[in-house]
């Protein structure tokens, strides 16, 4: 766990400001993150780690019914302390993903964002105490306004889409499977809903500089409307920059009128795979009704105020093999919407993570993904080859998992059977996997290696933690 210090933050290398070479973020001082069960986190991007969640000084998670201001968020002994380790130059444990991402040659969440906030910086520096205390000032959040989505994605959960609950608890563990008490809780979210949550945001939208949504579904979820409506209400929406993480399978009525009131429209779109494929992870997608909406944002752009649309593809053992035909599909139908589409590694599930294949389907993978980006450099299209590297260097970083690998087996295969699917007729390279190791006396060994290596692993990361 990183250690923090109070050492006086003045005492920065005469470089500070290149970013690239420091732990330093804006996010801990412009940045508010509300996730789907309505606690404060740091950011979307280090949701899924440990010492993520914003604490009380007390150590109790802090959620927005608590009804704490933002300045009383911003002076908790957690906040200080994440400020202060990244002015001096440590990586806290949430921030886990965009060292990763960094030490892989991608662009990371922290880059873009201190891109994009970099007016900001000098004031940060200049008003940042010994302690860690710093003046509120909220330019940008981030919501999770509930559950409510119409997929039901394999590599999602319950928690962000409540129509995966019965799937969820006849493919989990047993361990994992939920209960009816936390069922009622994914079913019945109403956090949202809290007055002054509706408050705050109406009396503070004004100082708002960014506003962004996901899911769930955002541009399903009503609530979200209700923020837009506000903003647009208070006279302010010309100053916010909206960003929508979204599936793409609707496009409402009611966001086209609203979203040119609005400085720019960013959509991320959740688009896995090309075709079928995405079909079959993003269920139920409907490709022909995804490809009509792309067309869309491609063609009314600047009727609808997008500023940028990128496609955002979950980098995972489902479509490691097939990613080269969805940027061929971009390359030759967009002109607005970006012809690579930002690649995003999958950890969690860990069942799904492609460091964990075989070696030879690395190498399989690997070869494909030289091609792409040979075909990109010949073609004189750069712009997509760090990502393309950082994936390569990603899928080189991890071991074989039997373990992982077997339950990926199980997983894919209970799925296949609810569903009426078949992962080998979309991606046959998977075949060898899916048909499992035989259950020799050699293969039960290497089985149960692998098994205690993993389970050795995970104690000795909680251990460290």
């Amino acid at each position: 766990m990183t250690q923090f210090t109070d050492q006086n933050p003045t005492s920065l290398p005469e470089d500070f400001n290149d970013m690239s070479n420091h732990s330093f973020c804006v996010l801990p001082w412009l940045h508010r993150f509300v996730n789907l069960g309505g606690e404060v986190q740091l950011c979307c991007t280090a949701e899924e780690f440990k010492d993520s969640y914003i604490r009380q000084d007390s150590n109790q998670t802090i959620n927005i019914t608590d009804g704490l201001s933002d300045e009383q968020i911003g002076a908790t002994k957690h906040m200080r302390e994440t400020r202060l380790s990244m002015l001096n130059g440590n990586w806290p444990a949430a921030c886990e993903r965009c060292k990763l991402t960094e030490e892989t040659g991608g662009c990371s969440r922290r880059q873009a964002e201190n891109q994009h906030f970099e007016k900001h910086i000098p004031w940060i520096l200049e008003n940042t105490d010994e302690r860690g205390y710093a003046p509120v000032r909220i330019r940008s959040r981030d919501f999770r306004l509930g559950n409510l989505c119409n997929l039901r994605c394999r590599m999602c959960h319950p928690r962000a889409s409540k129509l995966l609950m019965n799937e969820w608890n006849e493919v989990a563990r047993p361990r994992l499977r939920i209960g009816a008490a936390e069922a009622a809780e994914y079913e019945n979210m109403t956090w949202f809903h809290n007055r002054q949550l509706w408050d705050d945001f109406s009396a503070h939208c004004r100082d708002l500089e960014h506003l962004h949504f996901a899911g769930g579904e955002p541009l399903i979820i009503p609530e979200v409307q209700k923020a837009l409506e506000i903003c647009v209400e208070q006279g302010v929406a010309g100053n916010i920059e909206l960003t929508f993480n979204t599936n793409m399978t609707k496009i409402p009525t009611r966001h086209r009128e609203l979203w040119p009131k609005f400085k720019s429209v960013n959509l991320l779109c959740s688009i896995d795979a090309h075709g079928e494929l995405n079909d079959y992870i993003r269920y139920p997608a409907k490709w022909i009704r995804l490809a009509r909406n792309l067309d869309i944002i491609d063609q009314q752009h600047e009727e609808l105020n997008i500023g940028r649309a990128t496609l955002s593809v979950t980098v995972q053992i489902y479509n490691i093999f097939h990613l080269h035909e969805l940027v061929d599909y971009c390359r030759e139908r967009f002109s607005f919407i970006r012809t690579m589409p930002n690649l995003v590694h999958l950890s969690i599930p860990d069942y799904f993570n492609i460091q964990h294949l075989p070696d030879d389907l690395k190498q399989l993978a690997t070869s494909r993904l030289q091609t792409l980006r040979e075909k990109l450099v010949l073609a004189g299209e750069p712009g997509g080859l760090n990502q393309i590297d950082s994936v390569l260097t990603y899928l080189s970083m991890g071991e074989h998992s039997l373990h992982l690998m077997n339950e990926f087996k199980r997983v894919t295969s209970i799925y296949d059977r609810l569903r009426g699917e078949s992962l080998t007729e979309l991606v046959p390279e998977l075949s060898p996997l899916m048909a499992g190791p035989d259950h020799s006396a050699g293969d039960k060994l290497k089985l149960a290696i692998s098994q205690a290596k993993w389970l050795s692993s995970k104690i000795r990361n909680r251990l460290q933690g």
